[in-house]
């Protein structure tokens, strides 16, 4: 035995860090961390028992340079395992402090007995050795450990973590310990170099008395300038009040069933300040948006109102600071997408599951409700009661679309619905008349002719091969002294150019000039534009309506005019299966009587069909979570499952951003930093051949160029395949285009 066991190698001033000194700090902030759901002992002893097996000579021997590959988190869940009992605390306590370098695992108890027993190997399952192995070892290590410790063995448990028989509040759970040990251990282990870590990478508290201050004055300039019909302002101010009012009941799970262009952006902030306000409990407000698309408009309100909000997402452009904040979610409002909020739930993976602790307590905002994979669902709205129910947190799912998920088997889904009466306010906003052609297919070329007889109009389609053919034959009827007024809107395009393409169609709309634009699902949400005439292709029946939110949107016509066709095309849909079975049901309900897009029962019939026909969680997932295997649920609980490569393409207005990507690429390779600047460049293809024979394939440097690891990025090198209408175009396209 050693006089003393350290944890870390030294620091600048020579110093190392002690294992006591590690494990004291680390118990400490677990505890902290998870005193919000009521687990301040349960934390203190992961914190205080995760590095036991630093008390060893062969961790010793790793700091001295002697060693590598050596497991220490193994032997702390043993003594945790061995400490408490062997019953479910114990066994949540050993698989979370076993995961804390690697992997959640279940069956990691059955390597903890052979290493207290000191039978097999003396391996984990990756071929590293165990620091302590056997009876002996152990006992002779605790004596070391207590010696320093001694406050930190047998702390008293007055609150046993659940018997949960369901798996996913089960492992739920264990991602929340872990998440606090993960962030207690990093944090801790950073101090001993950077001792003012933790107040670097901690944002300041949430006032929501400010940010209701500000949302109000920043409303009231909106209506000054206001220019949509009195009734519509009267009907966002209804709303407005709707949520406030909502935002003095108790914390829990809610629903806002609102039209499209009735201002939910900022009502939905009001709810959650003023609930904030209502409940001080409340910690942090997490604002939750489906697609990037949609991020930098919405943003610039937000943070308006909170200046302090992190965004926390891949296409997010981070400064310093920022990034520091990022990396526990420590702000007073966070901005993410589904993406980034509901993926870590179902992760195995410390590095993943880090910020989860800091959701408890927090009001979540899920803005565009509908999005939501079906094949992932039940999985996901369990999740969402949890963390209304065990952790704190008031869940509000926002849509003009609700859907209607108690009709799925085996849910129980009662949330409280913001809008007192929502089916009048659907009744008060009939903005458009729907016109249902689904008796005989038509041709785009029909189409194109009966929209060049509107001055100004969108038609948007499944297919990015559809919308370019569409956007040729109107390049091809219409003159050239009016073809700059056709656009083209796909996720062919960079968010940039996108950005520029929006801008300039609202100016042509504001003007009455013609415009014309050829799109796919990218613009059917949050995205503010108000045209007289839309044509959708058939779809499931949110998507046609999150279309019809982008015309008459501010109820200064007559009425607006939505047009439902068929188009006479081999491939209608996306594959995947939801996407045309949602359609689908569609045409099985216009069999029944015809559809009012205004009636929520008609809404709930079409969600009724269409669970009716599904079948639940893809079969991987519900395996996965049967077998309480933490991987596999990782593995199966993908929100977007291909996500194509990335290309970062030049386009001609950022040419300057372009040039100093590629030379920065020249010197480090790609970096996280360079992947942050490049967003706006960035196109996602699902056109991999094409891309990997036209691009240039985009390599991290792990230790300088001779070790260079191949990614899914690419740089276009050649501007002609980037197209100054079409985006990024390898010629005719035999992709699809998601929902993003």
């Amino acid at each position: 035995m050693r006089e003393c066991y350290y944890a870390r190698s030294a620091n600048v001033l020579g110093e190392k860090e002690t294992l006591g000194h590690h494990a004291q700090r680390a118990s400490k902030l677990c505890g902290e961390f998870l005193k919000p759901i009521g687990y301040t002992e349960i934390g203190a002893i992961l914190g205080g028992l995760h590095d036991f097996g630093k008390a060893s000579e062969r961790f010793a021997e790793v700091l001295e340079g002697k060693r590598v590959h050596v497991n220490h988190a193994y032997p702390g869940a043993a003594l945790a395992y061995w400490q408490y009992g062997q019953k479910k605390t114990a066994r949540i306590l050993a698989t979370v402090i076993a995961a804390h370098h690697s992997w959640l695992d279940s069956n990691c108890i059955l390597n903890l007995k052979e290493l207290m027993q000191g039978t097999g190997a003396g391996y984990d399952e990756e071929g590293n050795l165990f620091s302590l192995f056997g009876m002996a070892e152990m006992k002779e290590a605790l004596d070391a450990f207590q010696r320093e410790n001694p406050r930190l063995l047998g702390i008293k448990i007055p609150k046993s973590l659940p018997d949960e028989e369901d798996a996913v509040a089960d492992m739920l759970l264990a991602r929340f310990l872990l998440s606090a040990l993960a962030d207690a251990d990093y944090s801790a282990s950073a101090e001993h170099f950077q001792p003012d870590y933790l107040k670097t990478h901690t944002g300041p508290a949430l006032n929501p008395d400010d940010a209701l201050e500000h949302l109000l004055q920043i409303r009231a300039e909106k209506q000054k300038l206001s220019k949509s019909s009195p009734i519509l302002n009267a009907l966002r101010d209804r709303l407005f009040q709707d949520c406030l009012r909502a935002a003095e009941l108790p914390p829990g799970l809610y629903t806002l069933t609102a039209p499209t262009g009735l201002g939910k952006t900022l009502s939905l902030l009001a709810f959650a300040a003023k609930h904030c306000i209502r409940y001080r409990q409340m910690r942090r407000i997490i604002l939750i948006l489906p697609y990037l698309a949609i991020m930098e408009q919405n943003v610039r309100d937000y943070r308006r109102i909170l200046p302090e909000l992190l965004e926390s997402h891949s296409a997010a452009v981070l400064d310093e600071r920022a990034r520091f904040l990022a990396e526990r979610w420590d702000a007073p409002c966070i901005v993410t997408t589904n993406v980034g909020f509901f993926e870590p739930l179902f992760s195995a993976r410390p590095t993943d599951c880090r910020h989860l602790h800091q959701l408890a307590g927090s009001v979540i905002v899920l803005d565009e409700a509908q999005s939501l994979p079906p094949d992932l669902l039940e999985a996901t709205l369990r999740t969402v009661n949890l963390l209304c129910v065990q952790y704190g947190c008031t869940v509000v799912f926002s849509t003009a679309t609700q859907p209607s998920f108690q009709h799925l088997p085996g849910l129980e889904w009662k949330p409280t619905e913001i809008v007192p009466n929502p089916d009048r306010l659907f009744q008060a906003t009939r903005r458009v008349t729907y016109d249902w052609r689904m008796e005989e297919q038509v041709s785009y070329r029909q189409i194109a002719e009966e929209l060049i007889s509107h001055r100004q109009g969108c038609v948007i389609v499944n297919l990015r091969a559809h919308a370019e053919k569409l956007f040729c034959i109107l390049e091809e009827i219409v003159s050239d002294a009016e073809s700059d007024g056709i656009f083209y809107l796909t996720s062919d395009l960079c968010g940039a150019h996108r950005i520029k393409v929006l801008e300039e169609i609202k100016e042509r709309l504001a003007e009455g000039r013609l415009c014309y634009l050829v799109a796919s699902q990218c613009i059917e949400a949050g995205v503010d534009l108000d045209f007289p005439i839309i044509y959708r292709a058939l779809a499931p029946l949110e998507s046609i309506i999150q279309a019809a939110g982008r015309c008459n949107r501010n109820g200064d016509s007559a009425d607006g005019q939505v047009i439902v066709f068929l188009p006479a095309e081999e491939r209608l849909y996306p594959p995947g299966g939801y996407y045309q079975r949602a359609a689908l049901c569609v045409k099985t309900l216009a069999s029944r009587h015809p559809i009012d897009c205004f009636d929520l029962n008609h809404m709930e019939e079409y969600y009724e069909i269409l669970y009716s026909n599904g079948d639940g969680d893809k079969e991987k997932l519900k395996k996965a979570l049967e077998d309480r295997d933490y991987r596999k649920v990782q593995e199966a609980y993908k929100l977007i499952e291909s996500k194509g490569v990335q290309v970062i393409v030049p386009w001609k207005e950022e040419m300057k951003l372009f040039d100093s990507l590629q030379e920065e690429y020249r010197k480090n390779g790609l970096t996280r930093d360079l992947i942050r600047r490049a967003r706006p460049l960035t196109v996602s293809s699902f056109a991999e051949d094409k891309v990997k024979e036209c691009c240039i394939p985009l390599f991290f440097r792990t230790y300088g160029r001779e070790n260079e690891v191949q990614t899914d990025w690419y740089l276009l090198g050649n501007p002609d395949c980037y197209h100054e209408k079409l985006g990024l175009h390898f010629g005719v396209l035999e992709t699809f285009d998601g929902i993003f």
